[in-house]
């Protein structure tokens, strides 16, 4: 996994994943019926706001990078990035 640092240049509404179906047993699955919580299906556990100049790690093979599209995205880009406006620095 090749995680990356990227801006969003647009506020990103995510809505929550589909529970995956959990079998009892069935290896990945997130273990047997009825202990702990199920995986999702895409997206987040709940829904999410991303908003516009957040500065988000992602894996740009992975399934949230695919929900927040790459045009909502660009690369983080040191010096620029790090002002301490969000207090990412100093």
């Amino acid at each position: 996994m090749a995680v990356g640092r990227y801006v969003l240049t647009a506020d990103v509404q995510l809505a929550a994943g589909t529970p995956a179906t959990v079998t009892a047993g069935d290896p990945g699955t997130g273990g047997a019926a009825g202990f702990g919580s199920a995986p999702t299906t895409g997206g987040p556990v709940w829904p999410a706001t991303l908003r516009k100049g957040q500065v988000i790690m992602l894996d740009p093979a992975g399934p949230l990078y695919a929900l927040i599209t790459g045009a909502n995205l660009r690369a983080f880009i040191d010096g620029q990035d790090t002002a301490g406006h969000q207090g990412l620095a100093n």
